[in-house]
């Protein structure tokens, strides 16, 4: 069981799923803190409020200064969750991080904001790309800041966004020094029909999602690294031999 399903089973807002794979994740370890808080956040989307509540309580006493736990125990004394429908109910494109060569790209933030705030999101939370003058911040669906693009993509994205594309994002993992996002290309304006969003020639980025055998048919016609020459000093002459 890895906890990589529960949080797929809350991407794609399954959350009876997820209720069930965060209990079994608990059964083997019952003081897991992010297991307890994806429960507890199940259990709020599914309108079971007492159950949401126990949980999150159980968090702070575990940790006292968790603040996702204290945020959702703040949440469910003013919020309305309602009950949702029981399948998989999904308002994400999915799969939420499919990478896509030109359209997709994963980035770390930098200049982050408060690590409170930051903390108390969750991977798979839609988050906004906003254009300010000379950089490109992103903000929370509250409108809370957590961080700005690196300078040389905030540039290249300042100019798409001018001429009219668009772009849904999604936080893709977080701890308080680091936040990374998954942004998507929605809408291509017609000044940039030709030209992908993200340069193409980074195509490291993308191998591990891509079919082998497209891989081996699309390899980069690049210079070897120090690591390959050490380790494959002569190519074999005969390629049934690496069968």
């Amino acid at each position: 069981m890895e906890a990589q399903e529960a949080i797929n089973a809350a991407l794609t807002r399954n959350w009876k799923e997820a209720v069930r794979l965060n209990l079994l994740l608990l059964k083997q370890h019952s003081k897991d803190l992010d297991a307890l808080n994806r429960l507890g956040r199940a259990y709020m989307e599914l309108g079971h409020k007492t159950r949401a509540h126990e949980t999150f309580t159980k968090v702070l006493c575990l940790d006292k200064f968790n603040t996702i736990a204290a945020k959702n125990l703040n949440l469910l004394k003013t919020s309305t969750h309602s009950r949702h429908a029981s399948g998989p109910v999904s308002t994400l494109p999915p799969p939420v991080f499919l990478e896509e060569p030109g359209v997709t790209k994963t980035v770390s933030l930098i200049r982050l904001g408060d690590p409170k705030v930051i903390s108390s999101l969750y991977p798979g939370t839609p988050v906004k790309i906003i254009s300010r003058g000379h950089s490109v911040s992103v903000v929370s669906p509250d409108d809370l800041y957590l961080g700005r693009l690196p300078d040389d993509l905030s540039s290249r994205l300042r100019t798409f966004i001018k001429s009219g594309s668009q772009y849904s994002a999604w936080i893709k993992s977080l701890d308080p020094k680091i936040l990374k996002i998954f942004i998507k290309e929605t809408i291509r304006s017609a000044k940039h029909k030709n030209t992908p969003s993200f340069p193409i020639t980074e195509k490291l980025t993308y191998a591990a999602f891509t079919p082998p055998e497209l891989v081996h048919e699309e390899k980069p016609d690049v210079a070897s690294t120090e690591e390959d020459t050490e380790h494959f000093v002569e190519p074999p002459n005969d390629s049934e031999d690496t069968l």
